[in-house]
């Protein structure tokens, strides 16, 4: 796999998830082809469910090189692929694919982007408690990154309290991680969060347009504890708002998401990536939303 230079003739990479309008990856992607003058291409496409395998079918007919997975696609897309790399294959979920001559290769790019996000604070992480609200394909990577980072005990929280609980017992077979699910109750929810040094969102609630949106008050979070919102559009969501005025630490989506989008490039040009030109634009880009 190689990167093309300058020939007029581009190669598509693109998102499917659904729905993809409030996406910036197209503007970070198509900033950083640019600015390393390769011949590639990236566009979002809201994909509806059942439409989902003739979607990934139809980029790989296309001749594409790839594809990013968003929300609610990170999990099912695993049945459409011929081999799961490296991250992938440990938590079964998917957020970037590189289509190589007649194979389709799943990687998570996530967990390294959590990871690089939350690597300033490993002291604070290992050894403690954290809580994840959720439990799609984003929790699973933020449980991978935070296991790897010292961890040692995880609550999933979600709507669906039965998925909460396959997940963690997932994880626990799977990373040798201490975890238990359990089902989103008001009443009970503060006390977890109290007792937790990290906590991260891994579900849309405070994306825009719904950006007034929060699991957490400032009272229900720790002061002291480390808060970190997946959600990156707006780069300070109402849950970050929230854990500042706790005293937390805030570290927001928008890091993780340059960190993940620095490493699908890569894999998809073999290229270094352009880090500080993604983050900038990503940030330029955000700011007409907000």
């Amino acid at each position: 796999m190689s990167a093309q230079t300058r020939s007029g003739n581009k190669r598509l990479v693109g998102l499917i998830g659904q729905p993809v309008k409030h996406s910036i990856s197209p503007a970070i992607h198509n900033a950083a082809f640019n600015h390393m003058n390769v011949d590639y291409f990236y566009i979002a496409f809201d994909v509806r469910e059942k439409e989902l395998g003739h979607a990934i079918r139809g980029l790989k007919a296309l001749g594409a090189a790839g594809f990013n997975v968003t929300i609610p696609y990170k999990q099912r897309v695993v049945r459409f692929l011929d081999k799961l790399a490296d991250d992938a294959k440990i938590i079964k979920t998917v957020n970037t694919v590189v289509i190589e001559k007649d194979r389709m290769v799943g990687y998570n790019t996530d967990v390294s982007g959590v990871m690089n996000a939350l690597m300033p604070y490993k002291d604070a992480i290992s050894g403690h408690e954290a809580l994840i609200l959720g439990a799609g394909g984003g929790a699973s990577a933020a449980a991978l990154a935070l296991a790897r980072l010292g961890c040692n005990r995880i609550t999933f929280v979600s709507r669906t309290p039965s998925r909460a609980r396959r997940l963690a017992n997932f994880l626990k077979r799977r990373i040798k991680i201490s975890a238990k699910g359990m089902g989103l109750s008001i009443n009970e929810l503060p006390a977890i969060a109290k007792a937790c040094s990290v906590i991260i969102n891994a579900t849309p609630v405070g994306m825009w347009p719904n950006i007034e949106h929060s699991l957490l008050r400032k009272e229900q979070i720790p002061s002291g504890s480390i808060v970190m919102d997946m959600v990156y559009n707006p780069p300070e969501t109402m849950l970050l708002k929230e854990a500042k005025l706790a005293g937390a630490t805030c570290v927001s989506g928008l890091d993780m998401l340059v960190f993940q989008a620095a490493e699908s490039f890569k894999l998809w040009t073999s290229l270094e990536p352009p880090i500080e030109v993604m983050k900038s634009v990503a940030i330029k880009t955000i700011g007409r939303f907000v």
